[in-house]
C-alpha cells in the first residue's frame, strides 16, 4: 500500500524481454536505499516487486496483464518514472490510500499553466466516470491528487508547483498517457451501492 506522495523521480535504465516477462531496470538514489529485495515499489502508480538491486539500479519483473493495463508498456530507456516505496507501520499517511492496482491508462487532454499553478485535464472512459467525485482523490501516475471538476469524459486536477517540479509530470505533454487508480473508498462505496 502507498500514499501517492512521490519520493523520487527515477529514470529507466533498461527494458528487456525475458521469456514472457519484461525486466524493467530503473536508476534510483533515494528509494534505492529504502527498499530491499522482494519489497514493493510504486512505479508510475503500479505496485511492482523488487527482484534485484545493484549499483543504484532497481530491477523489476513486469508481466503481460500489468503491461496491458498501464503505461509501463510505453516506457523507453531514459524516461522518467515516479517512485514511492511501500508504507511501513510507522509511515505518515499524507496523501490517500493507493493500492498500486492501476485501473487504466488515460490520455492527457490539456495542460494549462497560470499564476496559481498548473491544471491537468485527463480523458476518462465511460466505465470509470462513476468513480470521479469533485474534491475526491485520484492517483495519476502514482501521485495523490484532488479532483477539481469533472465533465462527461474528462476530469481536471490542479497541481501546485512543488508537485509539478518533483514528479514526472513536468516531463509530460498533451497526448501522453498516465496511469489512473481511482480512490478505493469510492470504488467500494459504488460497488456496495450496485450490490444493494
Amino acid at each position: 500500500m502507498f500514499t501517492g506522495i512521490i519520493e523520487e523521480v527515477g529514470r529507466v535504465f533498461r527494458i528487456s524481454k525475458k521469456g514472457n516477462v519484461t525486466e524493467l531496470a530503473v536508476r534510483s538514489k533515494d528509494v534505492y536505499s529504502k527498499v530491499g529485495k522482494s519489497g514493493s515499489v510504486s512505479v508510475n502508480g503500479v505496485c511492482l516487486t523488487l527482484v534485484k538491486k545493484e549499483r543504484n539500479i532497481l530491477y523489476f519483473e513486469v508481466i503481460s496483464p500489468t503491461l496491458k493495463i498501464s503505461n509501463l508498456k510505453r516506457l523507453k530507456p531514459s524516461d522518467y518514472v515516479n517512485l514511492e516505496p511501500a508504507l511501513s507501520l510507522d509511515s505518515r499517511l499524507d496523501g490517500h490510500f493507493v493500492l498500486g492496482h492501476v485501473d487504466c491508462e488515460a490520455k492527457i487532454e490539456r495542460i494549462k499553466r497560470s499564476s496559481s499553478g498548473i491544471s491537468l485535464t485527463v480523458n476518462v472512459s465511460a466505465e470509470y466516470r462513476k468513480y470521479l467525485i469533485p474534491k475526491g482523490s485520484v492517483s495519476v501516475d502514482g501521485i495523490s491528487l484532488t479532483i477539481y471538476e469533472t465533465g462527461r469524459d474528462l476530469f481536471t486536477v490542479n497541481i501546485i508547483p512543488y508537485t509539478w517540479n518533483n514528479t514526472n509530470l513536468k516531463y509530460r505533454k498533451t497526448g501522453a498517457y498516465v496511469n489512473l487508480e481511482f480512490d478505493y473508498l469510492v470504488k467500494s462505496m459504488r460497488l456496495g451501492m450496485l450490490k444493494s
